[in-house]
């Protein structure tokens, strides 16, 4: 058979657990599809008058990155905006906001995002947001989703009850001011992100696609949308949209869909269910669900989104389904709530390879450890929230170290020693809680300076290649380069196996494929466009 697509001359990273690090030379591609993986006579011999050759000239070649922890929507519409994203000061986000509401119509919603709120002067009150939009509803969202803001129009319209969980009250008047956690967040979130248009939302899903090839990931596990049932944060038309597109975004989606509702999800055909389902919140935010009291908050431990009885019912029928389940648990409490749920469904009704997943996982105990094996629960992590700079720790893990104390803080993110129990972990982002990009997080482990976190160059790889594509039973046709396995690669300017490993984040990517096609080349490099250019062979790249 004549191969469409020949890449020659590169160093092959398989990533396939036969060969440990052992590289090949070329690959040939047909109908989307490795043709062919090996040394760089077998692959010539596969080369036609039709093939297009790509000599990457000693560049390393991947399988493409997966991303299993992923806002699609919501990324999309950070990057299209309004947003706050690095802004630092109360007074610059109120200017920002009263020009957002100045070309707003009146009663349109004003939705920001990527607020800071540990970094600005909040929580600001209800006054200030009404100054500068006083027709508008408007919420302001933090950059981890875990709180928001609303002004005195948006609390009107949501007319929250007033014993809910998570309304924040001004110490002085015991009133709520305007910001909100937990349930009460998730409420806000949920009315007025529905507001958004589909087309919106559509744009906003291509957007991210592209920011997603721009880092060599071609798979994004999306969690999105959610339900009136007050566990969904986003809008409930977020799955419906993605599915509509999902055959024209540029890369290819898994779709998990944050609901309780097992009928809904079945009757779109989806096996699996939950993604950001909270089981609690977030540090930041001090409802991240501990054992014990937050050590600069000793008044309170955190939150948990369910009682016992409602996440035992709720994951006994998604089991029972015969749907993988996903949810969100980060703190120690929220962590033994999730397996003491998945337990009791497996006992109900023992499931082998259900490869149920625990996002986050940052706080696990020991027993915790043991106990995902022991289940066979996989962990979806973000290493890039594990992240030591060369200079020591930065203001958020200071912030961290301050609320959790030195004991607990050691004990987040152990990687070493989940990898060591024989539990599955895969890597992603949590974007746009943290940027896109895999090679970050690969920087963050290989890099750690503590043992406990740090992994080396192949394993972290395998978290965004080999393991990402088993968390979502994709192993068949994701995550390695083999004959048979989709054409979805990536193509690295320098070998991430062999590079100095404080220069791994800054490897830049020269090459997305998709598919056997390309769908992302770097500025400073150019594909084959005419007969001479096929006949060099497409050397990159070319300056």
């Amino acid at each position: 058979m004549i191969a469409e697509t020949v890449i020659r001359n590169g160093r092959v990273i398989t990533m396939a657990r036969d060969e440990a690090h052992g590289y090949a030379q070329a690959l040939a591609i047909s109908q989307g599809r490795l043709l062919a993986v090996g040394a760089g006579e077998e692959i010539e011999a596969l080369v036609g008058a039709s093939t297009q050759v790509l000599d990457v000239g000693g560049r390393a070649v991947l399988p493409g990155f997966i991303d299993t922890h992923v806002h699609l929507t919501l990324t999309g519409l950070g990057a299209l905006g309004p947003s706050l994203y690095g802004v630092r000061s109360a007074d610059e986000a109120l200017e920002f906001i009263a020009r957002q509401a100045a070309s707003a119509a009146e009663g349109e919603v004003i939705v920001v995002y990527g607020a800071a709120f540990g970094e600005l002067d909040h929580p600001l009150a209800f006054e200030q947001y009404d100054r500068v939009t006083p027709r508008n509803p408007l919420l302001v969202s933090d950059i981890g989703c875990h709180a928001c803001a609303l002004n005195g129009v948006a609390w009107q319209e949501l007319n929250l009850p007033a014993g809910m969980p998570g309304l924040v009250r001004d110490p002085f008047t015991g009133k709520p001011n305007g910001v909100l956690l937990g349930p009460a967040n998730t409420r806000a979130r949920f009315h007025f992100l529905n507001r958004i248009d589909d087309a919106t939302r559509a744009a906003a899903l291509h957007e991210a696609a592209q920011m997603a090839l721009r880092v060599g990931i071609t798979t994004v596990h999306a969690l999105e949308g959610g339900t009136a049932d007050g566990h969904g944060w986003l809008g409930e038309r977020d799955v419906d949209v993605l599915l509509q597109e999902q055959s024209r975004l540029p890369v290819r989606t898994v779709v998990y869909f944050q609901t309780t509702d097992v009928s809904r999800v079945q009757k779109l055909g989806l096996p699996r269910i939950g993604g950001c389902l909270y089981v609690d919140g977030a540090y930041g935010e001090h409802t991240a669900a501990l054992r014990e009291p937050y050590t600069d908050e000793p008044t309170t431990s955190g939150m948990l989104y369910f009682s016992d009885e409602e996440l035992r019912g709720f994951v006994s029928r998604a089991h029972k389904a015969g749907l993988q389940i996903s949810m969100h648990a980060i703190g120690d409490a929220a962590i033994e709530q999730l397996l003491g749920a998945y337990e009791h469904a497996l006992l109900e009704e023992p499931r082998a390879d259900h490869r149920h997943r625990i996002e986050h996982f940052s706080l696990p105990t020991a027993r915790q450890i043991e106990a995902a094996a022991r289940l066979g629960v996989a962990v979806a992590m973000q290493p890039n929230f594990a992240y030591v700079p060369p200079e020591g720790q930065n203001d958020d893990q200071i912030a961290g170290l301050a609320m959790l104390g030195p004991a607990r803080y050691r004990r987040r993110h152990p990687y070493r020693r989940i990898l060591a129990a024989g539990v599955l972990v895969a890597g992603g982002s949590d974007s746009d809680a943290k940027p896109f990009g895999p090679l970050f997080g690969i920087h963050a482990l290989v890099n750690h300076p503590d043992e406990d976190r740090r992994l080396s160059a192949h394993e972290a790889l395998s978290l965004y290649t080999a393991d990402a594509a088993r968390i979502a039973f994709e192993e068949k046709d994701k995550g390695t380069i083999e004959a048979g396995k989709l054409a979805d690669l990536v193509v690295l300017v320098e070998d991430p196996l062999r590079v100095c490993p404080n220069r791994l984040r800054d490897i830049p990517v020269a090459m997305t494929m998709i598919g056997g096609e390309v769908a992302y080349t770097h500025p400073g490099w150019r594909l084959p466009s005419t007969p001479e250019d096929r006949a060099r062979g497409g050397a990159l790249p070319v300056a």
